[in-house]
């Protein structure tokens, strides 16, 4: 009975770390956030450089996530809400095929020239870059470059953007 208890302890300090990893509590702490660039699925490179000035949400997502697809038309709306006060969205597919995510966006309406995808290797350099464990992972970058919210998309509100715009 004795080792169950530690057993038990284990168990949920492991579970609350996964939840905090996959369900990503809202990271407030300010840093600059890393720059990088990647081809969109239209083939034009994008630097996240070029959107400095503007309030960027960066989410990293793919097709085979369950999570990522039913957050994605989320985070379209919310930017969608704030386009016209400088809110783009930027989006980092980890998909193996440019043509998965590329057809899954189509089947779903959505548009591809924000939709950033290169070869593993380079992705998954920007994912380790931004510090991206487990997806989908949501970024709010003010005008300046500096990373205002990190956490799951679901958490990322009116509340957080309406201070940066």
């Amino acid at each position: 009975m004795k080792g169950f208890g530690i057993w038990m302890l284990i168990a949920l300090f492991g579970a609350a770390v996964l939840t905090a990893v996959f369900l990503g509590g809202a990271d407030t702490d300010p840093r600059l956030a890393p720059g990088f660039t990647l081809p969109s699925l239209d083939g034009v490179d994008v630097s996240l450089a070029e959107y400095r000035g503007r309030v960027v949400i960066l989410d990293f997502w793919a097709t085979w996530c369950k999570p990522c697809t039913k957050t994605f038309p989320e985070l379209h709306m919310l930017q969608q809400e704030y386009a016209d006060r400088g809110v783009v969205l930027l989006v980092v597919s980890l998909d193996r095929s440019d043509q998965r995510a590329r057809d899954h966006l189509v089947e779903n309406g959505f548009a591809t020239d924000n939709v950033l995808w290169g070869p593993l290797e380079e992705t998954r350099a920007v994912k380790e870059l931004f510090g991206v464990v487990g997806i989908p992972r949501t970024f709010l970058i003010d005008r300046a470059g500096t990373i205002r919210y990190s956490g799951h998309p679901t958490r990322l509100t009116s509340e957080e953007i309406e201070p940066w715009l």
